[in-house]
């Protein structure tokens, strides 16, 4: 951008060479100039032809704004000249008009091209990308000093920057917001820009003005209950954070970029404020104000500026997990608050691999989101697919055993992701949930249901912290659109959830795992074996091994360490069943079932139909259900025994499975599904010592009750 001399007037910097405007609509430059004084901004097209030009006064503040109606958007570069009286003072080039669009939030939507999947390699390479992407790069902070804060809005940005596609620079804009605009860039045909203003690690209050804030009471109250609103006053005292307080990215990202208009935001936020404990009922009201308080910024008279928003990625906010999946689900109530005006688009299918050094809350997969937000906007603004948000539950009912799901926003209708859908649970009465099947039986409608909980009362999807596995999704144009949302259908029941445990399916060999320590966020096997080779084909566990070896489902990552994000109390389940076939010569006995609590105490599940723990799996080459009483548990195995003396299995460290046989062999397992106690499962089982049948056996059990009574006295 080239400025004269003989004149003090000047465009704001968020004014620059190559920069795009919105398509028509008003194209506004704003400045400093001097007071009264006349200024004309005038627009060439490649020939060098006045195509458009404004005036306007400059104000008794020495600010101006000048603009004229912007053209259709399309591959035309042109000139803009800026005069104060009849003296140029600015030239702008290679200006272009498109899409405009506004990316916001935290770390994920900050993230860099240059590091994400796909986007590392393409900086590496140094590769030029489109000429007609335009970025508006907002500076990060205030002075470029992340302690400075400004307690007033700032009328303009000290260091913000346009980029093309061509320029180097670019690379350091949102990963998320370039595969927005490349898609867009696509789908629409024109150019396409981005104003590039996010912060880690920043609030949602970060982002709102005063004026907004004080003008909601719902907001205000809430910041100052939680000792969070600071009075103007008070601001230096306070030394506020540009990460956590209210007002602070508004003022220096947000309110520079007022005489902009572009066509909606992409946000992608959350994660600070859900671990700031902020309510989820506060966090909508917080988004209600800040889509009307940017609607009226941004020149939306009465309308409502679309806002296109994604779920955040899964990592462990809470021991449980639950409170991320819970204000997941809250992404889409938002949007159904306002469903004109916004979109939610799910995520939790995405591979979660991370670069070191960015930390595993930042996945490296950003290319998925980018182009999702983008399908929301074809279809929010565009007039794309009506079905432009993730799909929620409409109505639930519940008949012939099953749990019946119907939905809206389904798209075309629904389908898999691929051979069969994951990530269903359903529960009885006593709240237990346990893994269930279902089935697509129209376009818009699942039904859930298992075998073992008869009388449903609720069903979920989706309910646990590492769900990728889960596939169910909308489609538009016959091609998967976006993963259906989280739900739990009724969540009166007191409950036990079901957190997806694929060492069940017997179908893969590596299972991710969303965990707290970085280097543990990785794929981990399945299971292991001791004295076998296991392999995995056809959608079940295939194991050869020796006449005695040993099976162990993955539970823990390393000695003393569980997978946080799974579930190890089997507390309230009363059986385990699995299917098993022996493909080899010669009969297989199932030895035992271990469950270890702790390297000291362990139990074994008697066989149903039996009075022992072990089973045979005769050599037919069939299928065979073997299903374990978790109510008759033997202390270290012993059949004569004493049984369980010490409670529940709410800690489980270690499944073990132990077969035997005369000759080396080849089984296939599948299917390993737990179910509630349909009895009194809360009951001890403790058989009478005169089962024993020998002496021997005699002493050993009367040994066993004793080591059981101590342990029971110390738990």
């Amino acid at each position: 951008m080239a400025y004269a001399k003989e004149t003090a007037a000047k465009l704001y910097a968020t004014y620059g060479d190559g920069m795009l405007f919105q398509q028509n609509k008003e194209a506004v430059f704003a400045g400093t100039a001097s007071a009264g004084a006349k200024v004309t901004a005038q627009m060439y097209n490649a020939a060098d032809e006045l195509v458009a030009s404004g005036s306007s006064s400059v104000l008794p503040d020495g600010t101006f704004t000048v603009s004229f109606r912007a053209p259709a958007g399309s591959y035309e570069e042109y000139k803009v000249i800026l005069k104060e009286n009849s003296a140029e003072f600015a030239q702008l080039d290679n200006v272009v008009f498109g899409e405009l669009w506004l990316a916001s939030g935290q770390s994920n939507m900050q993230y860099p091209l240059s590091q994400a999947k796909g986007g590392a390699d393409m900086f590496k390479n140094s590769q030029k990308l489109s000429k007609w992407l335009r970025v508006l790069h907002m500076p990060v902070y205030c002075n470029n000093n992340e302690n400075d804060t400004f307690v007033d809005p700032q009328q303009d940005a000290v260091g913000a920057v346009w980029t093309t596609g061509e320029n180097g620079h670019i690379y350091n804009m949102s990963a998320v917001a370039y595969y927005f605009a490349a898609q867009m860039m696509e789908e629409l045909d024109m150019p396409v820009g981005i104003l590039n203003a996010s912060l880690g690690g920043s609030a949602i209050a970060s982002w709102l003005s005063r004026d907004a804030i004080d003008s909601d009471s719902k907001v205000k109250n809430y910041l100052d209950s939680i000792d969070k609103y600071i009075e103007k006053s008070d601001w230096e005292k306070v030394n506020p954070s540009i990460y956590r307080d209210m007002t602070a990215n508004y003022n220096h990202k947000i309110h520079p970029l007022r005489n902009f208009r572009p066509s909606g935001m992409i946000w992608y936020q959350g994660e600070t404020d859900l671990m700031l404990e902020y309510s989820e009922e506060a966090y909508a009201d917080f988004y209600d104000l800040m889509q009307r308080s940017y609607s009226e910024l941004f020149g939306y008279k009465n309308e409502r500026m679309p806002f296109i928003c994604t779920q955040i990625a899964s990592y462990l906010y809470s021991d449980d997990g639950l409170i991320m999946l819970d204000w997941n689900i809250n992404y889409c109530d938002i949007q159904a608050a306002q469903p004109e005006s916004r979109a939610t688009v799910t995520i939790y299918d995405v591979p979660l691999t991370f670069l070191p050094d960015a930390g595993s809350i930042h996945p490296e997969c950003k290319q998925e989101i980018g182009e999702r937000m983008a399908f929301a906007a074809k279809g929010l603004v565009y007039g794309g697919d009506n079905d432009y948000t993730a799909a929620t539950v409409e109505k639930t009912e519940i008949r012939d055993g099953a749990v019946y799901v119907t939905f809206i926003n389904e798209g075309d209708e629904l389908a898999c992701g691929g051979d069969e859908l994951y990530g269903f649970a359903v529960c009885g009465a006593d709240g237990v949930y346990v893994q269930a099947n279902a089935e697509i039986v129209s376009a818009d409608t699942v039904k859930v249901w298992s075998d073992d909980v008869t009388s449903p009362v609720s069903a979920s999807y989706a309910y646990c912290v590492s769900n990728m596995r889960s596939n169910l999704y909308s489609t538009a144009n016959g091609k998967l659109a976006l993963p259906v949302c989280q739900f739990v259908t009724d969540k009166s029941v007191g409950t036990h959830y079901w957190f997806d445990r694929p060492w069940t399916d017997c179908n893969d060999e590596l299972t991710w795992h969303v965990m707290r320590e970085m280097e543990a966020n990785k794929n981990f096997s399945s299971w292991s074996a001791d004295g076998a080779q296991i392999t995995f084909a056809n959608g079940v566990m295939n194991v050869t091994g020796n006449t005695e070896f040993t099976l162990c489902p993955s539970l823990n990552y390393k000695f003393g360490k569980k997978f946080e994000d799974t579930d190890n109390d089997y507390s309230d389940y009363g059986k385990m069943s699995f299917l098993v076939r022996n493909n080899g010569g010669a009969d297989v006995e199932l030895s035992e079932i271990r469950i270890l609590k702790n390297s000291l105490e362990w139990y074994s599940p008697a066989v149903n139909g039996t009075k022992g723990v072990e089973a045979i799996i005769p050599a037919d080459g069939q299928w065979h259900l073997v299903t374990v009483d978790l109510n008759r548990l033997y202390l270290f195995g012993n059949e004569g025994g004493a049984g369980n003396p010490c409670g529940k299995l709410d800690k489980v460290e270690e499944i073990r499975f132990s077969f035997a046989s005369e000759t080396d062999t080849d089984i296939s397992i599948d299917n390993i599904r737990f179910a509630p106690d349909t009895s009194d499962g809360r009951k001890q089982f403790d058989p009478d010592i005169s089962t024993a049948d020998t002496f021997i056996e005699k002493i050993s059990a009367i040994f066993i009750k004793f080591i059981g009574m101590i342990i029971s006295i110390f738990r």
